[in-house]
């Protein structure tokens, strides 16, 4: 009778730890997806200048970054657990400070706080389910789990403008605080713990030691590369477009709102397909069938614009087919790049995504520039272009190596099994 009460609630455990990290990480998007189609109102309430409008979202990403270097390796040697409770938290009590904003700064500092839960879901909580589930299994498991998430852009820019018709801007991060909250209680209920405690030290050097050891590996380098080079249209794209279709479109923020379901809706359905249809999505022959729907997204989204006639609607269509090219083979880009070698997860997946924010905010930030200085909407796709082409080249590269690790891991397998 015991075993059985332990088996259910092992699989019970199973079941709501996914839905909480769905729901801490879904809460995290909103704050970006709900305010988006008000972020120029937030502008004007302060009384600031309307170029900061894309700062929201690479302060968030700035505030992704800051922590990765200490939250991988703390929660190799601490646990997995702890470090993820500790962050739902602290995202939680960020929404709520956003209620007490009375300038710019202040909200662009909570803003920053907030994007520190991206620290804890893709270095901690990510890892927890890749270590928890085997390869397949948690490639679908993530690809579900991205799906998820995905409605928030979807629904958060939809949403945000229907609530802002009836309630002020601050409410939106009220209602996510209370998200963040539930989040948190559901993690601290069903979160198992994947690791032990490790007897290397906490300490500068030991820490160093271990980026050092991750920063050196090939594999991971390419990988790292790859997936930050293909991160970079939908975060320019996520950042810029109030500009490119309120601003200068005059779309109205419903209309803008509405732009943005088939773009995301697209990442949801490649990963459902992922999740569902697809038997093998490490196959190197699946990836690299995908890879060039990534491209030919990037050149619509370029040519139309030089068609002329509402190039905004190109915008979206190339968009549309670079984020479903993307939704296909991003987990399994993920995976390759954490498990292709022996190294402590917690320090390689803060390595990765210190490496993806890092490049993905300079380019929001580059993209704003060149936007606003240097050829407006065509350069804007230029730039994207240019980025999944490098993408492209990577990827080539990483899948060579990824078989070459598998094969060597594969042929010392052997041998110790045969001696």
């Amino acid at each position: 009778m015991q075993r059985t009460s332990d088996a259910l609630a092992g699989r019970a455990a199973a079941l709501f730890f996914p839905m909480a990290l769905i729901l801490f990480d879904f809460s995290a998007y909103l704050t970006t997806d709900m305010i988006q189609p008000g972020i120029l109102n937030v502008v004007r309430e302060f009384n600031a200048d309307v170029s900061l409008a894309p700062a929201s979202v690479s302060l968030f990403m700035a505030g992704g970054m800051a922590l990765q270097w200490l939250l991988g390796p703390l929660s190799d040697r601490i646990g997995r657990r702890p470090v993820l409770l500790t962050g739902a938290l602290i995202f939680t009590l960020a929404c709520l400070a956003t209620l007490f904003a009375t300038t710019m700064e202040q909200f662009l500092a909570a803003r920053f706080v907030q994007g520190t839960s991206v620290c804890f879901i893709a270095t901690v909580g990510y890892v927890c389910v890749q270590e928890a589930f085997e390869e397949k299994k948690s490639i679908r498991l993530m690809a579900i789990v991205t799906s998820v998430v995905l409605v928030a852009p979807i629904i958060g820019p939809l949403l945000g403008a229907v609530l802002m018709h009836f309630f002020h801007w601050k409410v939106l991060f009220g209602l996510i605080g209370i998200i963040g909250f539930v989040a948190w209680l559901g993690l601290l209920l069903n979160m198992p713990e994947t690791i032990t405690r490790r007897d290397t030290p906490f300490t500068a050097r030991a820490v160093a030691q271990d980026f050092k050891h991750v920063f050196c590996n090939r594999i991971f380098l390419i990988g790292a590369l790859t997936l930050a080079c293909s991160y970079i249209p939908l975060m320019t794209w996520v950042a810029l477009s109030p500009l490119i279709l309120i601003e200068d479109a005059g779309l109205s923020a419903s209309a803008f709102a509405w732009t943005q379901v088939p773009v995301f809706g697209a990442v949801i359905v490649a990963n459902m397909t992922v999740a569902r249809f697809i038997k093998d999505p490490t196959s190197p022959r699946f990836i690299t069938a995908c890879a060039p729907v990534l491209l030919l997204g990037l050149a619509i989204a370029t040519v139309g614009y030089l068609a002329g006639t509402h190039a905004w609607v190109w915008s979206i269509v190339g968009m549309t087919l670079f984020a479903f090219g993307i939704g296909l083979i991003f987990p399994t880009l993920f995976r390759f790049t954490l498990f292709s070698n022996s190294l402590p997860k917690g320090t390689v997946s803060a390595s990765l995504n210190i490496l993806i924010l890092s490049i993905s905010a300079t380019s929001v930030e580059l993209a704003r520039w060149v936007y606003s200085n240097a050829g407006g909407q065509l350069s804007f796709h230029l730039l994207g272009l240019a980025a999944g082409s490098l993408a492209l080249l990577c990827l080539s590269a990483l899948l060579k190596r990824v078989k070459a690790h598998r094969n060597t891991t594969g042929a010392t397998q052997e041998s110790e099994h045969s001696s």
